[in-house]
């Protein structure tokens, strides 16, 4: 469970990097997949499961996503030492 959240963070936290770019895309599964260091089915289910919570707009197959501004509001609601010991980088722009 606990792998779980934190994927799900790592998740957040590379779709907040994707909106940092001058013309943020949606963010394909492989990219995410490889981030995560896990399979692709492994993830597509990930990003199907946080589609359905809202915290991510994904397409049917679960192939690309983006971040929602309930997936905003959770990364950023997260205390930032907590975020930083687990991501790269924390905090994103609403």
């Amino acid at each position: 469970m606990k792998k779980m959240k934190e994927d799900r963070l790592r998740v957040l936290n590379i779709l907040c990097d994707n909106l940092r770019n001058p013309q943020p895309q949606v963010v394909g599964i492989e990219k995410i997949a490889e981030e995560l260091q896990q399979n692709q089915k492994e993830t597509r289910q990930l990003l199907l499961s946080m589609n359905k919570a809202g915290e991510i707009e994904s397409d049917l197959e679960g192939r690309h996503a983006l971040i929602t501004r309930a997936g905003l509001h959770l990364l950023n609601s997260i205390p930032p030492v907590v975020v930083a010991e687990r991501l790269p980088s924390a905090g994103c722009p609403v």
